[in-house]
Parts: structure tokens; C-alpha cells; sequence
């Protein structure tokens, strides 16, 4: 995995990587606990590295995350 990452990021990745390299919203959970809006973040920075493709809906919102050949390697699969 990159280095440059954080365990969060990577644990996104990861978690894309376990649905056949495609997930698909909800991200997280609703609630006083959430981890939305910090996985949002990590959305964000992801694409801007270009890790992840994201499809988002009319709103903006993230709808469908897609891993990129870098977003596999970042993970080791090459």
C-alpha cells in the first residue's frame, strides 16, 4: 500500500476492493456515531489522487466508488 495514505484511506480502499472493486452508497451509517463525513473527506482526497472513480448523484453526493489500475496498485494488485 502507499505509504502516503492514511488508515482510513486505506481501509476505504480495502473495503471497495472487498466488493469486487465497486461499492455502492450508503458508505457509512447514519447517526450521532457516523463515519460519513470523514470517509467523504477520504472520498474526495482519493479521486484527487486518482485511486478512486466516483460517480455521484444529481446532488453531488458520491453514489458508486470504482477502484482505477492505481487505486489496485495501491493495494498491491497489479
Amino acid at each position: 500500500m502507499h505509504d502516503d495514505l492514511t488508515t482510513s484511506q486505506q481501509d476505504l480502499l480495502a473495503r471497495v476492493l472487498q466488493h469486487g472493486g465497486v461499492l455502492s452508497a450508503p458508505f457509512g451509517h447514519v447517526g450521532e456515531d457516523s463515519q460519513l463525513p470523514g470517509m467523504l473527506k477520504d472520498i474526495d482526497r482519493l479521486e484527487a489522487q486518482g485511486l478512486l472513480r466516483v460517480l455521484r448523484e444529481a446532488r453531488g453526493a458520491p453514489e458508486r466508488l470504482e477502484l482505477t489500475e492505481a487505486g489496485y496498485a495501491s493495494l498491491g494488485m497489479t
